[in-house]
Formats: C-alpha cells, sequence, structure tokens
C-alpha cells in the first residue's frame, strides 16, 4: 500500500528567492543563484539499462509525443527498473511531472530520486502510487532540490511488471541548456523472450526457491549423481554442461547426456531434472518422512485422509510449463531413441504421470503421451499427439524440435456422493492457442489415497535411453521458457492427529523485492477497520474473537480487559534484502486500569501469511480452540513486561516463532523460541500514551529484531538482537496481543476501561 496520490494533471507553482549554493563539478554546470521560475526544464537525455521492449524505449519519453506507442517500456522482472533523465545542468528542480501509458485505467508503482553528479542519489518522492484516473500529466511537487540528474523507478503496476511512461516533463529553474539536435539512444540488450534476460542465471530469470536440481554430473565422486538445493539455486547456481541460461532467448536449459551419473543403483536412466520442494530452502523441515508419510514438504490428493492432508504442505496441484524441446537421442536400441519425459508428478514409490516428448530420427515432428503408473494396478499409457509407437509414422499434428509449447498437468479432486475422487488432468498448449486435452484419468483406484503416501513435481530433461553408442554427444535438451506450481490448501477441520497441524498453500512465489516507503500509515480517520478509500488505511482483523475490536474516529481499540485478545492486519507481503529494516510504529493509550506483575504481557509480531487466504479475515483462536492456520507462521515477537513487582526486572524480549502447532499466536509463547532480553526497565503508567516500535532488518546472515518504548517523545526502552543466519526475510502480517487483566477493567466494546487505544500505527521499509 501506498500513500495517496497528490494532484493529477497539475502543476503547483512555488515561489522562492535564494541563494543556491555554488558547485564546481567536473562536467557539470552550475545553477542559477536565483530561483522565482517554475518552467520547463530541458532533458537532455533518458535512458535506461537497455532492457527496454522492442521499440519503447526509453528516448520515448522525452520526444513530446503523447501517443501511447511513443512510450518507454520495460519490465521490472522482479527488481525495480529506472528511467534516467540528465538535464544537461545542475538545475533547481521542483517537481516532476509523468503522463503514465494507460493511466486512466491503472496505478503506477513508482519513487524518484535526485542526484546532482549522477552517483550519490537522495529521494525526492517516495514509494507510492499513480492516480490511476488520466492520460494526461499528473505532478508530483517536492521540496526544491538542486540536480543535474532525476531517476524514476518503477516497479510494476497493478496489472503486471510493465513500467510504462508515455512522457515525463520536469519543472523547476536555472541555467539555458541546449537541446540535442537528435536524441540519445539506449543500445537495447539482454533481452530474451518471455520476459528473461540472457544475462541473468536460471535463478534469476525463475523462481528456483520451491526447487532443487540434479544433474549426471558427480563431481564429488561418490558415484551418484550431484544435486544442488533450493538455497544455492535460487541464488545463482549454473553448470554450463547441463544447467544454463540459453544466450539467445534466456530460457533454463536442462541437458541430460547417458554417459552421466544416475541418482541411485535403482535408476537406469539419466536425469537434469529439478523436484518441487514446498519447503522453499527452510532445511529445518525434511525432504521426505521415513515410511512414506507426509510432511510439510510434499503434498497429498484432496481423496488422502484430512490427516494426511493436514501433514503435507499442499492439497491436490498443478504444474504449468512452458518450453521447447531442442534435441532428443537418435543412436540406441529402437524402444529407447528419442525419448524424454519432460514433466511428472512422482509419489513415494511410483509415478501418477510421466509426460514424455518422443521423435524418432526419420519423423519430422515429434509425439506427446504420459505414462500411469499406479501404487496398485497396471501402467496405464495415454497418447494425445501422435504415437509412441518405436516405428510410429511422422504425425501430422506433431511437435517439431525447438517448436515452444506448453502443458498443464493437474490434479483436482472430484466430488461423487460423499467421496472425492483424485482426477488427472493433462493438456498441451500449441504455440498458436490451440489446445489437445485428454480425458480426465479417474485415480480412484491407483493406490495413492491413503495415510502414507505423497507427491512432487519434477520438471526438466529426464533422459530415457541408456543404449545410444555415442553418449556424450547423442543426448537430450529441453528449455524452459515458464515453470511454475502451485496448491490448495487442506480443508477446513482437516488435522493432524495432535489437533494443530496446518497444510498452507504454496506456489512458485512472486513476490517483490521490497520498495523503500511507507506501506501503510492508519490513523484511523474513517473510523472504520477496512482497508477502505484512504490509502494510507490498513486492514483490522480480529485474531482471537469477535469482541477484539473497538474502532472509532481517530482510534482502533484493541479489547481486552479481563480477557487475553488479539488484532492483526495484512499487507502486501514484503521480502527484504540485505540491509533494508521493515519498521512498525504503534501508539497507543493506556487505560484507567493496569495490571500488577503480567509478565510478557504486551505482544508485538511481524510474520510471513504463507499466501493463506483465510488470514484476510477474522479469526478465533483460544487455548481450548486453537487455529491452525496460525501454525509455522515464521516471523518475530517482541513482548513488553507490565509493571512487575520488581520494577528494574521489566524488559523487551524478542522471541521467534518455531515450527510449532500452538494454534494461537501471540495468545501464548510456548510456540516460540526466546532469543534475548532487556534494555532499561520501565513501568507503564494509567491514561498515559506511549509510542512502540517493533522492527526487523536484513543482514548478511542472519536478521536483527529491535523494539523500543516511547513517552512524551523521550525513550523509555530500547533493545535488539541478531538471529545468526536466519533466513527469514518475507513478511506479510503485523499482530498485537494484550493478555488478560493486563489493560482495563471490561472485556466488552464500547465501555470505558476496556484496553488499548491505538491512535496511529505506521509501517514502513527503511
Amino acid at each position: 500500500m501506498y500513500i495517496k496520490s497528490l494532484c493529477s494533471a497539475c502543476v503547483i507553482v512555488l515561489s522562492c528567492s535564494f541563494t543556491t549554493k555554488a558547485y564546481s563539478q567536473s562536467g557539470a554546470s552550475v545553477a542559477n543563484s536565483a530561483c522565482d521560475a517554475n518552467d520547463s526544464l530541458v532533458i537532455v537525455s533518458a535512458t535506461d539499462d537497455g532492457l527496454y521492449e522492442e521499440t519503447h524505449g526509453p528516448e520515448n519519453s522525452i520526444d513530446g509525443d503523447l501517443d501511447p506507442e511513443s512510450r518507454w517500456s520495460t519490465e521490472s522482472q522482479g527488481t525495480p527498473k529506472s528511467l534516467l533523465l540528465n538535464l544537461g545542468a545542475i538545475q533547481t528542480v521542483k517537481s516532476v511531472n509523468i503522463a503514465w501509458h494507460k493511466g486512466d485505467t491503472r496505478k503506477a508503482q513508482f519513487s524518484i530520486e535526485a542526484s546532482d553528479d549522477g552517483s550519490a542519489y537522495e529521494s525526492i518522492v517516495p514509494a507510492r502510487q499513480s492516480g490511476g484516473t488520466t492520460l494526461d500529466f499528473e505532478s508530483y511537487p517536492f521540496n526544491s532540490v538542486q540536480a543535474q540528474f532525476i531517476r524514476i523507478n518503477g516497479n510494476g503496476n497493478e496489472a503486471n511488471d510493465w513500467n510504462s511512461i508515455v512522457e515525463v516533463a520536469v519543472y523547476g529553474c536555472g541555467e539555458p541548456v541546449e537541446k540535442p539536435a537528435s536524441p540519445v539512444l539506449t543500445e537495447r540488450k539482454g533481452q530474451g523472450v518471455m520476459g528473461l534476460r540472457v544475462d541473468q542465471t536460471p535463478g534469476e530469470n525463475f523462481d528456483l526457491a520451491g526447487w532443487y536440481v540434479t544433474t549426471p554430473a558427480d563431481d564429488d565422486g561418490n558415484d551418484k549423481a550431484d544435486s544442488v538445493y533450493e538455497n544455492e539455486l535460487a541464488a545463482g547456481w549454473t553448470d554450463s554442461r547441463y544447467f544454463y541460461t540459453d544466450p539467445a532467448t534466456g530460457g533454463m536449459v536442462f541437458r541430460s547426456t547417458p554417459a552421466g551419473a544416475k541418482t541411485s543403483k535403482n535408476t537406469n536412466y539419466t536425469r537434469t531434472e529439478l523436484r518441487g520442494m514446498l519447503r522453499r530452502g527452510n532445511e529445518g523441515i525434511e525432504t521426505r518422512l521415513e515410511g512414506g508419510f507426509p510432511n510439510k514438504n510434499n503434498w497429498v490428493f484432496s481423496s488422502a485422509p484430512l490427516s494426511a492432508q493436514a501433514n503435507a504442505g499442499g492439497v491436490d496441484g498443478v504444474l504449468k510449463a512452458t518450453l521447447a524441446v531442442n534435441q532428443v537421442t537418435r543412436l540406441g536400441k529402437d524402444y529407447q531413441i528419442g525419448r524424454v519425459i519432460i514433466g511428472q508428478i512422482h509419489a513415494k514409490d511410483d509415478e501418477p504421470i510421466r509426460l514424455y516428448y518422443r521423435k524418432l530420427p526419420k519423423n519430422k515432428y515429434g509425439s506427446i503421451y504420459y505414462a500411469h503408473e499406479p501404487a496398485v494396478g497396471k501402467e496405464q499409457w495415454i497418447e494425445m499427439i501422435g504415437s509412441r509407437s518405436d516405428r510410429a509414422p511422422n504425425p501430422d499434428d506433431g511437435i517439431a524440435l525447438d517448436e515452444t509449447f506448453s502443458y498443464e498437468i493437474e490434479v483436482k479432486g472430484k466430488q461423487e456422493g460423499d467421496v472425492i475422487i483424485p482426477m488427472l488432468h493433462v493438456k498441451i498448449i500449441r504455440d498458436d492457442g490451440k489446445e489437445v486435452t485428454a480425458e480426465p484419468l479417474d485415480m480412484r483406484d491407483s493406490g495413492f489415497s491413503v495415510e502414507d503416501d505423497f507427491m512432487f513435481f519434477k520438471a526438466g530433461a529426464y533422459s530415457q535411453n541408456n543404449t545410444s553408442p555415442d553418449p556424450e554427444m547423442d543426448f537430450d535438451k529441453v528449455t524452459f521458457f515458464k515453470l511454475d506450481y502451485s496448491h490448495s490448501p487442506a480443508p477446513e477441520g482437516a488435522v493432524s492427529e495432535s489437533q494443530t497441524a496446518v497444510a498452507a498453500p504454496v506456489a512458485s512465489s512472486s513476490n517483490k523485492p521490497a520498495e523503500l516507503g511507507v506501506i501503510f500509515d492508519d490513523s484511523f480517520a474513517d473510523g472504520g477497520r477496512n482497508d477502505g478509500a484512504d490509502e494510507s488505511d490498513s486492514n483490522w482483523w480480529t485474531t482471537t474473537n469477535s469482541s477484539a475490536i473497538e474502532v472509532g474516529s481517530g482510534y482502533l481499540g484493541l479489547v481486552s480487559g479481563g480477557s487475553g485478545r488479539g488484532i492483526r492486519t495484512t499487507f502486501a507481503p514484503q521480502t527484504l534484502t540485505e540491509g533494508q529494516k521493515l519498521e512498525a510504529t504503534f501508539t497507543f493509550t493506556t487505560p484507567a486500569t493496569i495490571g500488577e506483575d503480567r509478565d510478557s504481557a504486551f505482544r508485538v509480531g511481524l510474520y510471513d501469511k504463507l499466501g493463506r487466504a483465510e488470514l484476510e479475515g477474522d479469526q478465533s483462536a483460544s487455548s481450548k480452540k486453537p487455529n491452525v492456520l496460525y501454525d509455522r507462521l515464521p516471523g518475530y515477537m517482541i513482548d513488553f513486561d507490565i509493571n512487575l513487582n520488581d520494577a528494574s526486572s521489566a524488559n523487551i524480549d524478542v522471541r521467534k516463532h518455531k515450527a510449532d502447532e500452538q494454534g494461537r499466536l501471540l495468545g501464548t509463547t510456548k510456540g516460540y523460541t526466546r532469543l534475548g532480553g532487556g534494555g532499561d526497565a520501565y513501568q507503564f503508567e494509567p491514561s498515559t500514551t506511549y509510542t512502540g516500535t517493533m522492527t526487523v532488518q536484513k543482514l548478511a546472515s542472519g536478521v536483527m529484531i529491535s523494539g523500543s518504548l516511547s513517552e512524551g517523545g523521550g525513550i523509555l526502552s530500547e533493545f535488539s538482537f541478531t538471529d545468526e543466519g536466519s533466513e527469514t526475510n518475507n513478511f506479510g502480517m503485523l499482530a498485537f496481543h494484550v493478555n488478560s487483566k493486563t489493560f482495563g477493567s471490561s472485556k466488552k466494546t464500547d465501555t470505558p476501561d476496556n484496553g488499548l487505544d491505538f491512535t496511529n500505527i505506521k509501517l514502513e521499509v527503511k
């Protein structure tokens, strides 16, 4: 969420009369000493990183043409993209006006910075959104700055990741600058297909945090194929022999040679293949459990027992890929030549589906078919395009080498009376949009709907020929351009034997790196708890029961009194990069009654909500009725002691949420590891206004968690602790909790002395 836009299509004229500082930098002219005007300044050039879309280069943004085809367009691809404006001299700059592409139907996300030397930049317009109501110029004024360079940082829009500006103008005053006779052009480079970049690794082009890769390499000499796991893979690992970025398209290349190492003695074939990992780099979760029971790294069918669904990391699922098969084997035995597996669902021991591409040496086109290997019963083969025969004729509707196509593999339960039937759906989408769909496969008798089985997706090049006489040169090669999977959560009421496990929906993450700026700054001016028209608002939900929230004009009440209760808000996930801080600042007033000797009784937490849609609403939880939605959420808590008998012992504690199953979020400290505590001692007074903060900062190795308490502008206490080695860096929920008999004498809404009143809660990335 961003701070609400200022007026659009307007220019605010600022009148100023002062003497500016003189600059004498190499290659930079000096601004005028007087500044009374507010004129359109000459922009000498507009440039970017060269990864713009086709004919929509940066020079289009300063050509004076408001035709939407004359625009700058570039895709963020996970990080903001910058349009750099050079004013030709250091000028006094007062505002930047932008005409956005499709600016009347969607809001763009952006920030603006300025520099006098092109090296050190300062923020002049913090991260925000455009108005979304006009195709005309929107004006973004600010306090005057001395600058030669203006940098507009775009991070997509409401509809997609594209940054598109039709025209830009800069207003202020300074010395005259001559506009070049011809535009300065940025050389286009690095652009692949489908938004991919040829100068990035697979882990930078694709979200590989939910996969590990196995290749035919045996670099450690243990006679087994080597594997590289999620964190290293997502960080940019490549292997020029087997797994790398295609230099022409930016696609993710899988090359598998029959001469390479295999994964085990029981495997006949080599592979360069990804394996789905729902744990997404959390190595505290095992890849798989002994006995074949599901855990949070794997998924199950919706026809499996409810306890298995609760223990798993997801239920049912869909794998989507866009790819091209570039080469298949041509030599060897007839029944093996030319076949490669490009996608799978793998179970504990068997394979609900192996999707094959096969092209025989004498055929122009290849075939698509799949095998269903059940846990119980005979293997089935389903042909979709062409034939799987060793002597198949050329399929007229087949797929050629290097031809781009897509596949979708989905398991979805079908209700049949009181029983859920697991159905397998397979679809091929041709490059021209035509679809080839197999008849849904009924898997009710396949033996997978049991307590002790689990699933995971696989994708890549799994060679199916080990008889080639030239195994180094006769290989399989497949290039992926898109790859994603997703799963559903366990149904309501699905619980493990402990009655507290939860299966969170897991999907390939699309979280963008956090942008500096305010996410929300809620003073409850509208007297509501919803995320309303005011863009500084946030939403507010109950964490314990429906009586926890009381809201009025200018305040949000956490009603606790004689009961332990909590509230929370959710926001767009913020993935912190090294050095970034996520800081919550909350101002609240205590009631007339404050409890005595309440240890760790006021709690604040920041969490990853793991995409659980149900958290976008009120939820209840108690010791007798825990809520599985609160289990296993990565995050941290700080808590404050309330008026201990030994006042000198009052401190701020920092705690880490464990992969535990208490089901109460902040309602108990049992599901947390205490990391440390300290700070100066403090006391809470009745009817007094305080300000607290909770901050999480991503470090090079670990996370620093900080808390503070202030009153009247002075700090009463503060404490920080570094969780060394922690990889927690994604947050999407802020929560508060007060224990019973801590603040207030009543636990009823709309009564006096019933809890804390928050007058402002602000969240920002620094």
